[in-house]
């Protein structure tokens, strides 16, 4: 049986204790054999990138969009969309839904091939202030999807909405499953999700890790085809 470890990541920006928190976190990827992990508020400035950092200890293939581009304290830095893999992958493309300095927000298509499977991987982080314009940019995803023939697709990130909310409803409705049950957030609310859409048939596992290092949790499913 292949297995497939896939994970989701808000990084916090610079938050809390930076960064002395992402100098920490290679080591539980390793030992928790992540094979893939979609980031979100990745930190990048001419001193320090989070993503980058971690790369370097990792090894993985890496692919980086810059958003939200703003001063931090006083540090002129951008809060990336990064995904690390051990499979080589290929971006078909960047969307980026709105230009602005409070809420630009962007998604990923990622390709990658998994045991002869060809694998469709979603990375974004959507808007935290309105529902109706999370509607939106799932609506711009799933449009975008429309484009592309994939056995499996993936669609991860920080969405910025609680399970029973509409935006996350329209994602069940075209197709989607989730296996998550536990909550992503300090705040005891899930805001993280890994979607699948595929007809093979699958095993997953479902849990949440890294509660330490970010206000949010690391959200793992390991999938077994």
């Amino acid at each position: 049986m292949s297995r497939l470890k896939l994970a989701t990541y808000n990084l916090w920006k610079d938050d809390g204790e930076f960064p002395k928190r992402i100098q920490e976190i290679p080591n539980n990827i390793r030992k928790n054999l992540f094979d893939i992990i979609c980031l979100q508020e990745d930190y990048c400035s001419s001193d320090f990138s989070s993503s980058k950092f971690l790369n370097i200890e990792l090894d993985y293939h890496y692919i980086s969009t810059p958003t939200r581009m703003k001063l931090r304290n006083n540090q002129l830095s951008s809060s990336n969309l990064t995904v690390l893999s051990k499979y080589e992958m290929k971006l078909l493309d960047e969307i980026y839904f709105r230009k602005s300095e409070d809420e630009e927000r962007a998604c990923q298509f990622i390709e990658f091939e998994f045991e002869k499977k060809k694998a469709l991987l979603v990375n974004t982080h959507l808007c935290h202030l309105s529902s109706s314009n999370r509607v939106f940019q799932i609506n711009t995803i799933l449009k975008e999807l429309d484009k592309y023939e994939h056995d499996i697709i993936f669609f991860c990130g920080d969405l910025n909405a609680i399970p029973i909310y509409d935006e996350i409803n329209i994602i069940r409705e075209n197709g989607f499953e989730d296996k998550n049950k536990e909550f992503t957030h300090q705040d005891k609310v899930t805001l993280d999700y890994i979607f699948h859409k595929t007809e093979s048939k699958l095993n997953i596992e479902s849990k949440v890790m890294l509660k330490d290092f970010s206000d949010h949790y690391c959200l793992i499913n390991t999938f077994k085809f």
